[in-house]
């Protein structure tokens, strides 16, 4: 039950000061709203620069240490019809390729057998091509140079910020 004035008016509702808090309150919320979920989506689209850039080095590296235990040779000859190869590893009748494509950010492995006649494209992931125009280098041994090295690793720089990731393997095979 509404109490009444004596003039009969009721006394529910705002008075003109709580009215105007709520309009500064909801005006301090309205100003600082977007600038969080503006921030917050800036935070996604980082994080989820960095999930795939991970998960294309997990990607590699399960393929990487099998493909140069089992390579008779190491080198960065084109192979497989593609010419832009970071890594070309061939054991008797197969050659494995492991190539970056700048525009699209692609990194792949490319397998052929039958002297290039069947070839089998693997893409391993994508990095963000505006951070960097070649995150994958081959490194080879300290001691040793490219063209038969029994120590192989690539370098990933997925991010400028954070440290490279190197993944080495050794080869089992000792013929080059």
């Amino acid at each position: 039950m509404t109490k009444q004035r004596q003039s009969g008016r009721s006394e529910s509702g705002f008075t003109l000061t709580e009215l105007l808090v709520t309009i500064v309150i909801m005006g301090i919320i309205a100003t600082l709203l977007p600038k969080a979920i503006i921030l917050g989506l800036r935070f996604t689209t980082a994080t989820e620069k960095r999930v795939a850039a991970t998960s294309t080095v997990g990607t590699l590296n399960r393929y990487f240490y099998g493909d140069v235990q089992s390579a008779d040779r190491v080198t960065t000859d084109p192979a497989c019809g593609v010419a832009d190869v970071i890594v070309h590893l061939s054991r008797t009748g197969t050659d494995i390729v492991y190539t970056y494509d700048r525009q699209s950010g692609a990194l792949n492995r490319v397998k052929c057998t039958d002297g290039g006649d069947v070839a089998t494209t693997t893409s391993l992931g994508r990095f963000d091509s505006g951070t960097s125009t070649h995150p994958v280098t081959l490194n080879c041994g300290a001691t040793t140079s490219c063209t038969s090295p029994m120590e192989v690793t690539l370098t990933v720089r997925s991010d400028p910020a954070a440290p490279p990731t190197a993944l080495t393997a050794v080869r089992r095979s000792s013929a080059s």
